[in-house]
């Protein structure tokens, strides 16, 4: 028999291994990107304008920018 009086039992707490702790971070990170991309397909609208950012980009319709003043330069013409 185990005394009381060696380990307090604190309630809600779990051990867990720190491998494992990490592997399931990693999981919750892949499950929330698919999630993302998922409700990027499909959402219409932004596919959409992405079909047309490509077709951009391909046409060389575009500007490159350098730093904040460049991109707000590139956003007001």
């Amino acid at each position: 028999m185990i005394s009381a009086m060696a380990r307090p039992v604190v309630p809600d707490t779990v051990k867990m291994p720190r491998k494992l702790v990490e592997e399931l971070y990693d999981a919750s990170v892949k499950f929330a990107s698919v999630i993302e991309t998922l409700e990027v397909v499909m959402d219409k609208k932004t596919m959409r304008r992405i079909k047309t950012s490509r077709a951009q980009y391909s046409r060389g319709q575009y500007v490159i920018a350098k730093g904040p003043a460049e991109i707000r330069k590139a956003l007001s013409s």
